[in-house]
């Protein structure tokens, strides 16, 4: 089957304006979501340890736009604290670096999935960031002596990958290393999320470690790798694979694939506190072009929260959201305190979710 651009743009085109509705305004509840507003694009969450608040990372589009690293404690006023933003991306830095040696710091902060894991006796947040260079950084997380204050963020380096690349979650490894998703290779982002829908752009996840370069992980060539995370007894990676909708395992120690679970479009995952993986779903990926770079409001885009028992591949939908509403599509959710928190890469609220 052949395409040429002219008929490709019109049928973009044509998808995108049949997909246009009414963008939901209004923060109050509904149908077991409560929206919180107030944060740009909340594309991926990280809950604290010991009741310590939620990490959010405010998505900047891909890089177009800036977007900050915030922090918020559910109940405790509800207000997103800043935590950094491009104007101070490396304060607290010093002696310590656990990324590349000479890794220059990026120009601004645009950020898109985070990592947050224990690193020796310290806290460690992973950050992959788009601007003029793809990213990720490292941060030190010092949590407060008062949960209902946020904690503080130290820069401790970062590792820079090729221009070609685009990044998009990351999920840190024992070695003190981590492995990132890249989507698809650089170009016109509708015109590369088009050729990795008919294979003709693969992603893959790359592997860093202290004192090495960046590198492919073996086996991991698929369509649009989007979520990535860590097994918690770190000898294993789970990986989402958008397009072929399978979540595929691989070992750490030998690349090799171990596993591979059918679940449809998948963004982020977290981990539950019963052991499952909890991923969010999109159900309606052609209709959710008003959502991309929407800063104010919800698109409603339908989706659902899947958590997946990565030892049987069962799987169970514990919250379904029609379109519409005042929040959607989720791109991840969280466990934190007992409820679930969900965010996405578009809209300016994330949402509490009554199961």
């Amino acid at each position: 089957m052949t395409f040429s651009i002219g008929r490709l743009s019109v049928l973009l085109i044509a998808l995108a304006v049949s997909a246009c509705g009414e963008v939901e305004l209004s923060c109050a509840p509904d149908g077991g979501v409560t929206p919180i507003c107030g944060v740009q694009m909340p594309e991926d969450l990280a809950p604290m340890p010991d009741g310590g608040g939620i990490l959010v990372a405010e998505y900047g589009d891909g890089g177009k736009l800036p977007g900050e690293l915030k922090w918020l404690q559910p109940g405790a006023g509800g207000e997103f604290a800043s935590l950094i933003d491009s104007g101070d991306i490396t304060k607290g830095g010093g002696a310590q670096n656990w990324g590349e040696a000479g890794c220059p710091a990026p120009d601004s902060l645009s950020p898109h999935g985070i990592h947050l894991s224990q690193r020796g006796a310290t806290l460690q947040l992973l950050v992959v960031n788009h601007s003029s260079r793809e990213q990720v950084l490292f941060y030190e997380v010092q949590p407060s002596a008062n949960s209902t204050a946020p904690p503080t963020l130290s820069w401790r380096g970062c590792v820079t990958f090729p221009e070609y690349a685009v990044l998009n979650d990351v999920a840190a490894l024992p070695d003190g290393g981590f492995a990132v998703t890249h989507m698809y290779n650089r170009e016109s982002e509708m015109l590369a999320q088009f050729k990795s829908m008919m294979g003709l752009n693969n992603g893959h996840v790359w592997r860093w470690s202290p004192g090495s370069a960046p590198r492919v992980m073996a086996n991991t060539a698929a369509k649009m790798p989007n979520g990535i995370e860590v097994a918690p007894d770190g000898m294993s990676i789970w990986v989402n694979n958008y397009i072929e909708q399978e979540l595929r395992q691989y070992d750490v120690a030998s690349e090799q694939l171990l596993s591979t679970i059918n679940v449809p479009n998948i963004d982020n995952s977290a981990w539950l506190g019963d052991g499952r993986l909890l991923l969010a779903s999109h159900l309606s990926p052609l209709t959710m072009a008003p959502c991309f770079g929407l800063l104010q409001g919800s698109c409603g885009s339908p989706y659902e929260l899947i958590a997946v028992n990565t030892a049987t591949g069962e799987t169970e939908v514990i919250f379904h959201a029609d379109k519409g509403g005042p929040f959607g599509p989720a791109t991840v959710a969280i466990e934190y305190q007992g409820k679930l928190y969900a965010g996405s890469f578009s809209g300016d609220r994330m949402a509490e979710i009554t199961r």
